[in-house]
């Protein structure tokens, strides 16, 4: 009994209290004290804070103060009071936590093994992927196979757009009705790729030491992707 009224709230001295008043039927806040082994001024606070929410009231017995506990019933009416005041509030809560949630941020990844890493996240959270950068230059500096990554995408059956550079090598892209290529001569030397899906960037730098930058907002998103869509406009098809 006294673990179910701490979970409904209540400090275990407050449970304590309570549970007392309710045995005493009314007392004075020094048997109270006395009863439940805590000081005076201590047994005061508590004493307000239960009255505060309405399980006990007082009446003045030869001119001092007794404290009486109300039906439990109570519990159940502050209990949904609690709970319409909470949904009366929620929207408001909500579009705070939306907030925070939206707030843009940034990661950062080093090394292959961390890139490698960020392919399998990027597989397991896209449903279509647009893509721009230079496939051998990553192949040469990643070691990590853009077959490997196909086979898996394709399995999840995840659509993509990509603007690669005019090479031998990514001419051999296959091409299938989850894959679109298209080419960009000014994209040879290029020492990044570019992933955009919903509202994640992913730009993978491929000089000096191999690091990513993970851009999680929708406004940089949405940034991209129409940087994107413009030069998918103007690159060249296969």
């Amino acid at each position: 009994m006294l673990q179910e009224l701490i979970d409904y709230g209540l400090s275990d001295k407050e449970a304590n209290v309570y549970i007392i008043c309710l045995k005493t039927g009314q007392a004075t806040a020094n048997r109270i004290a006395e009863l439940a082994n805590i000081a005076r001024s201590t047994t005061y606070d508590i004493l307000d804070k239960l009255k505060y929410l309405g399980l006990i009231t007082t009446c003045i017995v030869e001119n001092k103060t007794n404290f009486i506990a109300n039906n439990p019933s109570i519990l159940l009416v502050s209990l949904n009071e609690k709970e319409q005041t909470i949904k009366k509030i929620l929207p408001s809560l909500e579009e705070i936590y939306k907030k925070i949630e939206d707030k843009p941020y940034a990661e950062v990844f080093q090394g292959k093994i961390a890139i490698i890493k960020i392919f399998d996240e990027i597989l397991n959270s896209a449903n279509k992927l647009k893509v721009i950068g230079s496939q051998g230059n990553a192949l040469e500096r990643i070691g990590y196979h853009p077959e490997k990554f196909r086979l898996k995408r394709l399995e999840k059956k995840i659509k993509i757009k990509q603007i690669l550079e005019t090479s031998e090598e990514s001419k051999k892209i296959k091409i299938d009705r989850f894959t679109e290529v298209r080419f960009l001569k000014s994209l040879n030397e290029s020492k990044e790729v570019i992933f955009i899906f919903g509202d994640c960037v992913y730009h993978i730098i491929l000089q000096y030491e191999i690091s990513a930058i993970k851009i999680r907002s929708k406004d940089h998103a949405k940034a991209m992707e129409t940087i994107f869509d413009e030069i998918w406009e103007k690159s060249i098809r296969r």
